[in-house]
């Protein structure tokens, strides 16, 4: 399919056609990146966040110590003082 660059306020846009998109399972949202001079066109499929707030749960009911055990170094042994 050829379509044509067309200026929209201070940006550019295409038109694309709806079968196109409904190949493409395009329903909303797409992602846009660059690859060997190429534009990529995405569907995104899923929420990005999805399952954000269960884990947020989840790191609630953990204790913080369980968070910074693996950081301890030995800056942290040696150089600090209370």
């Amino acid at each position: 399919m050829k379509t044509k660059v067309r200026k929209i306020g201070n940006s550019f846009g295409i038109i694309i056609g709806k079968k196109l998109l409904e190949q493409a399972e395009v329903k909303e949202e797409v992602s846009l990146s660059i690859e060997d001079s190429k534009i990529i066109i995405e569907a995104v499929k899923s929420n990005p966040r999805a399952g954000w707030e269960e884990m947020l749960l989840k790191a609630k009911s953990l204790e913080d110590t369980e968070f910074l055990e693996d950081f301890e170094n030995e800056f942290d042994k040696t150089e600090w003082t209370w």
